[in-house]
């Protein structure tokens, strides 16, 4: 009777050690998670377009310190609004890496950065002011990797509620330049489209006056990022 009890109670442990050694294992490992974030505003303003672009630069500005801006000579409205490109994996040559950016053929206004952000790596960011006969297109696209699960997964938890987070960092940038424009043009801003999805109406918040700093950045290259 011990030894069946024996038996049996030791077959129990090298289950319990078997289910720590794969499922236990597998639960902490980290990994790494891209994410995306996509947003399209349609802008209605009066304003000329120099101050337009004047008023996206200024708003990219409040959290990212060196992005590349570019005014193209010689755009000209389109009847519809343009729209980014997601590039072509299959453009590339062989053996060569693929540029994931939006290309924004055909915009008045471009930024591109690559802001080092506490909490996530390989971020790109990419903004395209499309103007069209009825105002513009201003399509936003973000993408960057973050650790996720782990050991670590708690003490990045607490870190995010504290520092702030790429997402956060992320939304507030794209926000702010959105801001921006509605300020100083006084222009109509709807939401067209947004991934994530985008609750409520918080690009109509906090664009009349500067944004107090949210997130300290995790290196050169980035500024400081905005309150919503």
């Amino acid at each position: 009777m011990k030894s069946s009890l024996l038996s049996c109670l030791t077959l129990l442990m090298m289950t319990v050690l078997a289910g720590c050694g794969t499922d236990g294992g597998s639960r902490f490992a980290s990994r790494d998670t891209t994410v995306e974030y996509y947003r399209v505003f349609d802008i209605k303003t009066d304003a000329a377009p120099q101050a337009v672009a004047r008023a996206a630069t200024d708003g990219i500005n409040r959290n990212v310190k060196d992005a590349v801006i570019a005014t193209p000579a010689g755009v000209e409205a389109t009847e519809l609004p343009g729209h980014f490109k997601m590039a072509d994996p299959t453009s590339a040559a062989p053996g060569t890496a693929v540029d994931k950016s939006p290309s924004c053929e055909g915009a008045a206004w471009t930024a591109k950065a690559a802001p080092h952000v506490r909490g996530g790596d390989n971020m790109n960011m990419v903004a395209c002011l499309f103007p069209y006969k009825s105002g513009y297109h201003l399509d936003m696209y973000a993408v960057f990797t973050k650790p996720d699960g782990g050991w670590l997964s708690w003490p990045r938890r607490v870190s995010g509620m504290m520092f702030g987070t790429p997402e956060k960092f992320t939304e507030n940038t794209m926000l702010d330049v959105v801001r921006s424009i509605r300020a100083n043009t006084k222009a109509q801003v709807t939401l067209v489209e947004a991934k994530p999805n985008l609750p409520g109406t918080p690009w109509m918040e906090g664009g009349d006056a500067p944004l107090a700093a949210a997130q300290a950045p995790a290196g050169p290259g980035a500024g400081e990022p905005s309150k919503p």
